[in-house]
């Protein structure tokens, strides 16, 4: 599942702008406990190699839980910001 692991700690794949909000994010996932928006968008973010389909499964990953507006007000801003940082478009929090 952490495939992508190997390749972005060599060098081979570029780390994204997006990966210190997701990695944030997580953390406070973790920290809650909410399991169903860590399970929703860490398999996503963990198998992306960086083509075209990883990004978007990544991103379709982060919208779905974006749209379900189940997260806390700073956590839904954050989740925004790096929408945004990884599609180039604006979100609305």
């Amino acid at each position: 599942m952490a495939i992508a692991e190997g390749p972005r700690s060599t060098g081979a794949s570029r780390s994204r702008d997006a990966d210190a909000l997701l990695t944030a994010l997580f953390a406070r996932f973790c920290e809650r406990g909410d399991l169903k928006a860590l399970g929703l968008m860490l398999p996503a973010y963990l198998t992306d190699l960086g083509t075209e389909d990883d990004r978007v499964r990544l991103t379709t990953a982060l919208h779905m839980v974006h749209a379900a507006r189940w997260l806390p007000d700073d956590e839904q801003h954050i989740l925004g910001a790096a929408i945004s940082t990884l599609t180039g478009a604006v979100t609305t929090t």
